[in-house]
């Protein structure tokens, strides 16, 4: 049995003031923290090659969205003809050799992706090469063609363009 008398007596009225000014001094600590970036849900995803893309080179996506027009190979067999005074004869010489070549269109907006791409061609190495889903082969790009198309005066009245148009050919190794 609880004696009334003998307990002492407890404000509660000063006990929750107390827990107040506990919860405001929580609440200022958490307003002066730095405030974290969200984070991107799907960038996991964002490295991920999808069904829109046709062609990878090394890290550079080539997709059906960026209007690729054509995707031609070429077979070298290296036979050559020799002609002789009475009938031609065929000899091959060397290997076979497989060719390559891609034109796409890219818009503007999206030629951030393609920095850096003329400067490692330049280095002559061999890259990684995917082409839908075919499996990984080596390409030696042999040759890269650009050419800036659909010219528009803009609002600060300079001139720019909206498109590019990319060769590429090289040799699959």
């Amino acid at each position: 049995m609880l004696n009334l008398f003998n307990k002492p007596y407890e404000n509660e009225r000063k006990k929750l003031e107390e827990e107040l000014e506990i919860q405001k001094q929580k609440q200022k600590e958490l307003e002066n923290q730095p405030i974290e970036e969200p984070k991107d849900p799907f960038k996991k995803y964002k490295d991920v090659q999808t069904k829109d893309t046709l062609i990878k080179i090394d890290k550079f996506l080539f997709r059906v969205s960026q209007n690729i027009e054509t995707i031609s190979t070429e077979l070298g067999i290296g036979i050559k003809k020799i002609e002789t005074i009475k009938r031609p004869i065929y000899q091959k010489i060397g290997g076979n050799e497989e060719t390559i070549s891609i034109n796409a269109i890219i818009l503007a907006h999206d030629l951030k992706d393609y920095e850096g791409f003329k400067e490692l061609i330049k280095k002559a190495k061999p890259l990684k090469l995917t082409i839908l889903n075919q499996s990984h082969k080596k390409i030696l790009i042999q040759r890269l063609s650009e050419s800036k198309k659909h010219w528009v005066l803009t609002k600060e009245r300079s001139v720019t363009y909206y498109t590019k148009e990319l060769g590429i050919e090289g040799v699959i190794l």
